[in-house]
């Protein structure tokens, strides 16, 4: 039978997210008293800064816990589910983009607890400021990834695979793709011998103007305005780098295409 509440969990995998989450839940009195990692080093470190037993061997996770998290890479996933069985067991995975049935060889009880976050270093995220998406494959367990979700965060929602795929897609250009924008940036701006701290406020006011309804309508610079005489100064200036010169006409193209698509600012 299901425990009412989630009280102890089993994480499998101690990188980058898996350690922000576990401690987060130590911190909320839900104890994680196992941590699985083919590593020692990282898997003792995680273990020891909240007060498990690290393992090595597969075969010695614990069948008491109430909740089991693959916190691991993608690629790594699949790979581990043909190890590990634990019958009647709520297991979870924590990827945007893989099928919560790809948990159905390891208990006949699958779900997702997915934290809509880029995890980095040591720094600790407030996870009150974090969505975290989740999935069961049953009312009773979706209540229960509910719960613990709550002890975290008030931005809890409840979502499928499919549409999971798409939200983390999305993440990518939100997230990913800007962070590679603000890269570019540096980069050229390091070699002209200029600081990057320049376009750190406008970095700050447009992640602001992401809390806009309409974002398009915020929408500035030469693309939008459509004005030749810059862009063909900047493909000037970006001749020299034609990796970056190819993203730069990539999307100021698409966002003149936009424009035209969805009308006027």
């Amino acid at each position: 039978m299901p425990s009412y509440v989630i009280r102890n969990v089993v994480f499998i995998g101690a990188g980058r997210l898996a350690t922000h989450l576990a401690v987060a839940l130590t911190k909320r009195n839900v104890a994680v008293i196992q941590v699985y990692n083919w590593t020692p080093e990282r898997g003792k470190k995680l273990a020891k800064r909240i007060g498990a037993e690290y393992i090595s061997d597969l075969a010695k996770i614990t069948p008491k816990a109430d909740l089991y998290v693959f916190a691991v890479t993608d690629s790594v996933l699949p790979e581990l589910t043909q190890k590990i069985r634990l019958k009647d067991k709520l297991v979870v995975h924590t990827s945007g983009s893989l099928d919560m049935k790809i948990l159905e060889s390891v208990s006949s009880r699958q779900g997702v607890f997915y934290p809509l976050q880029t995890f980095t270093g040591k720094k600790a995220i407030p996870f009150r400021n974090i969505p975290i998406c989740i999935e069961a494959a049953t009312t009773s367990d979706v209540d229960l990834l509910d719960r613990m979700a709550r002890l975290l965060t008030d931005q809890v929602y409840v979502i499928n695979s499919e549409k999971r795929k798409w939200l983390h897609m999305t993440a990518v250009f939100a997230g990913n793709f800007s962070n590679f924008m603000y890269t570019i940036a540096a980069n050229l701006l390091r070699e002209k011998k200029l600081p990057f701290d320049l376009v750190k406020p406008l970095i700050k006011q447009v992640a602001l103007n992401a809390q806009h309804d309409d974002l398009f309508s915020l929408q500035t610079g030469p693309a939008v305005r459509e004005d030749s005489n810059v862009l063909d100064q900047h493909r000037i200036l970006l001749s020299v780098y034609p990796r970056y010169l190819e993203i730069y006409q990539l999307i100021s193209n698409n966002i003149i295409h936009y424009k035209k698509e969805h009308g006027k600012l």
